[in-house]
């Protein structure tokens, strides 16, 4: 039986190895000085809780890397033996940025949407049931027409992505990368009131409009 750390850095390894098939991996991570579970804040996996940047052809791409680390607690608790983690991690997909990204609003999207998989822990789940869902977030740093009334945008996750594979193997399982896209919030409001005929809806109107899984602020509505 291996060790945590030997599934941990086995997996890590992998988790490498898809992103450098994509582009070019900035060697230097963001994280945190103090980690938000010691302060109340949702629990990763093994605690650590850190975001890649992957600089690809014509885009950058922002990914959390730890949702999908094995449990801290692997040589312990049977019932966390198996498991990568949550069994995803979430990545935004934008234009090239020039500036620090953690300065950025598509950074601000993929930590909330990565700390919202982290408080919810089986979100992998409703994604293999319903395949898109779609939810709404505080603290993203976008001009007010993205805004609802409540100051929230709108996200729409699990897009497919054409060069980005949808699922990679780790240490003991598979694991989904999974898209979060920022709405418009036409879009928004027509999913809240379409439900999951307004996702399907949605998803075939994103990839006709082409760059399927990018968050911009420069693209049209599709509704």
């Amino acid at each position: 039986m291996q060790t945590h750390q030997e599934h941990f850095d086995k997996s890590c390894e992998l988790r490498d190895s898809h992103w450098k098939s994509i582009g070019e991996v900035d060697p230097y991570v963001v994280s945190h000085i103090i980690n938000p579970a010691l302060m109340g804040g949702p629990m990763w996996p093994a605690m650590r809780q850190a975001f890649m940047t992957i600089h690809a052809p014509e885009r950058t791409i922002l990914a959390s890397d730890g949702l999908s680390d094995p449990y801290d607690d692997l040589e312990t608790n049977t019932a966390n033996a198996a498991y990568n983690g949550f069994g995803l991690e979430v990545y935004v997909a934008t234009e090239k940025l020039t500036v620090p990204v953690n300065t950025t609003w598509q950074f601000q999207l993929v930590y909330q949407a990565a700390q919202v998989m982290a408080d919810q822990g089986n979100v992998i789940s409703l994604l293999n049931d319903l395949t898109y869902i779609t939810t709404e977030f505080y603290d993203v740093d976008v001009p007010a027409e993205f805004k609802n009334a409540e100051g929230r945008v709108g996200a729409f996750i699990g897009l497919p992505d054409p060069i980005i594979p949808g699922e990679v193997q780790l240490s003991l399982e598979p694991v989904k990368m999974v898209n979060i896209k920022l709405l418009t919030l036409p879009e928004l409001e027509y999913v809240i009131n379409n439900g999951e005929e307004g996702r399907a809806k949605l998803a075939g109107l994103f990839i006709a409009q082409g760059n399927t899984t990018w968050s911009t602020l420069q693209r049209s509505s599709v509704v």
